[in-house]
């Protein structure tokens, strides 16, 4: 791509790391990536100073600035776009490139507050994305945990949705996902409990409980609420 164009300039990290320029996707260094990754963690970008003690934290400051201003180079170079926003203090991206995950956020945001967005199976499948599993700076982990929280209150409240809809598959399998993202939350286990006494299966609404149990006491020595113990038990003798 050339003439320093930026027609439909986006990043992908849920879950890997990809850039798309015009529905093609460019190769760049893991430095630059790197770099990419960092800006777009934060919607507003960072000071030039933040990134140098970020990307380059054992480095003098001086190197650490042209380090920075070749990185920046490069990656108008090797896209040929203006996916940057660069002053003589400060990085962001261009408002106008495509992050998923900041789509995701708000998505889920929508969802978790209480709104009723139109939700298709893309949705889903980036509800269900980690951000970047394989990365392992402290920034991303910070950024991955946040995401996680609140991808889980929206897949749970989805499964909600679905149930309280009679619409026991589909709870089902929002419900697992949301139990991948904290195996250790409760409200999923309920919700797949909840969907098969819908159903019936009073058998399998056991067995979801009592793998719960069984991981609860083993992980935290604690057992479930009551409210969940009660809700298989009052069904399993209805």
């Amino acid at each position: 791509m050339h003439g320093d164009q930026n027609d439909d300039a986006g990043l992908r990290l849920l879950p890997s790391f990809r850039c798309v320029l015009g529905g093609r996707e460019v190769s760049l260094s893991q430095a630059l990536c790197r770099l990419l990754v960092t800006v777009a963690l934060e919607p507003g970008g960072l000071a030039r100073e933040s990134l140098h003690g970020r990307l380059w934290p054992d480095t003098p400051p001086a190197e650490a600035g042209k380090r920075l201003r070749q990185a920046l180079w490069r990656v108008r170079r090797d896209t040929g776009a203006r996916i940057l926003a660069v002053t003589s203090a400060h990085v962001a991206l261009v408002s106008s490139v495509d992050v998923d995950l900041h789509r995701a956020e708000g998505l889920a945001r929508q969802v978790a507050g209480g709104g009723s967005p139109a939700v298709g199976s893309a949705d889903v499948r980036l509800l269900g994305s980690e951000l970047l599993p394989s990365w392992p700076d402290e920034d991303v982990r910070s950024a991955r945990d946040r995401w996680d929280r609140l991808r889980l209150l929206a897949l749970e409240r989805l499964a909600e949705q679905a149930l309280a809809h009679g619409d026991v598959a589909v709870a089902i399998e929002l419900a697992e996902l949301a139990a991948r993202v904290d195996r250790l939350a409760e409200a999923p286990h309920r919700i797949t409990a909840a969907a098969h006494l819908m159903r019936g299966d009073h058998v399998a609404a056991w067995r979801v409980y009592t793998r719960y149990q069984g991981l609860l006491v083993e992980e935290l020595g604690i057992e479930p609420s009551p409210g969940f113990r009660s809700l298989v038990e009052r069904r399993a003798f209805v």
